[in-house]
């Protein structure tokens, strides 16, 4: 496995590399390639401008690509094949109704329409309205989630799947499309599933358990008050999270329960270090992850500050029984994070 610097270098600078992203639109980070190495899974950028000047290369040499930092040539470099993006449903890829992130995480966003937008208030992160290629479908049919993903996970069973969305309403903020598409494919097989949602009530929760979900993330992004209202003005209050959190912990277990935490927003270390504790004493599994501009940006994210804020929550290894086994989703995926080589080592 990666030591966590070096992880946390290839988050932030990024890889310079010929080859393309698989995924290149939807919610989360995108612009970046997936790649395994020494075992450890990197989702690094690799369209934006900052990446072209990374000191990582990825180089094909002697049949295999590797990982290099300037002279140094770290390891073998394994990437992910995705043959089904060749399958058609409609006329249209696979790809573009279930894409492949990290090396074998399948993400499919349900609908990429949000209010948060609509309103004024997107998140000022988010890029899930944007970039949508002229045969994208921005609400998908449960029938032709299910195709792609059956198609995708038949070519790899090591594959997982995680459900985003825009936010459709302020109800039930998409868990009732969640429950029609985790129902339709777990009619017909067995496939680890996780789903992204605000905050909703209990009641919804329990939906989304009851329909298939094997985890959940509930994303609160930064535990600053200072910035939270800059960064996503359209969500809940911190409360509102902590109460969720309590709620999905009862309802899906310990460590089966995930949210983000974004590096490089202008938070302050102290509210990182507190929302991991907030996280870690509820059984909440802690993502913490650099923030990742998107591809049309000119930002930069301060490769100081993150190597900081690591370094601080390193201080709390070994005091919290995080389980760092997650069936599906981003804390399975691992590649935007540094969490796991953190704590791993």
């Amino acid at each position: 496995m990666l030591d966590y610097k070096t992880k946390v270098e290839l988050l932030v600078l990024g890889v310079r590399s010929s080859l393309t992203p698989l995924r290149r639109g939807g919610g989360g980070p995108v612009g970046g390639i997936g790649f395994a190495v020494k075992d450890s899974i990197i989702s690094a950028p690799i369209v934006q401008s900052f990446a072209k000047e990374s000191p990582y290369l990825l180089l094909e040499k002697e049949k295999s690509f590797w990982l290099y930092k300037g002279e140094e040539r770290i390891g073998r470099v394994k990437l992910p094949k995705a043959k089904y993006y060749e399958h058609k449903i409609k006329g249209i890829s696979a790809g573009r109704f279930v894409a492949l992130d990290g090396v074998n995480a399948l993400v499919t966003a349900v609908t990429r329409k949000c209010i948060h937008v609509d309103s004024g208030k997107k998140c000022i992160f988010c890029v899930i309205e944007e970039n949508v290629p002229e045969k994208q479908i921005l609400e998908k049919d449960p029938e032709d989630i299910a195709e792609a993903v059956k198609v995708a996970f038949e070519e790899d069973k090591s594959r997982h799947l995680t459900l985003t969305t825009g936010t459709p309403n302020l109800l039930d903020k998409g868990a009732i499309k969640y429950s029609e598409v985790a129902k339709r494919i777990k009619a017909e097989f067995e496939i680890p599933i996780h789903a992204q949602i605000e905050p909703v009530g209990r009641e919804y929760l329990e939906l989304l358990y009851s329909s298939g979900i094997d985890t959940i993330g509930i994303h609160v992004e930064t535990f600053d008050e200072r910035i939270r209202k800059a960064v996503v003005p359209g969500k809940p209050d911190i409360e509102e999270y902590l109460k969720a959190w309590d709620n999905a912990v009862e309802i899906f277990g310990e460590w089966n329960v995930s949210s983000w935490i974004l590096i490089g927003l202008g938070e302050s270390v102290e509210s990182v270090v507190s929302g991991f504790k907030a996280m870690a004493e509820r059984g909440v599994y802690p993502y913490i992850a650099p923030y990742r501009p998107p591809p049309n940006s000119s930002e930069r994210t301060d490769l100081s500050h993150v190597l900081k804020v690591y370094e601080k929550l390193g201080e709390f290894k070994g005091e919290y029984d995080i389980k760092l086994k997650f069936k599906a989703g981003c804390p399975r995926c691992t590649g935007c994070s540094a969490i796991l080589e953190l704590l791993s080592h």
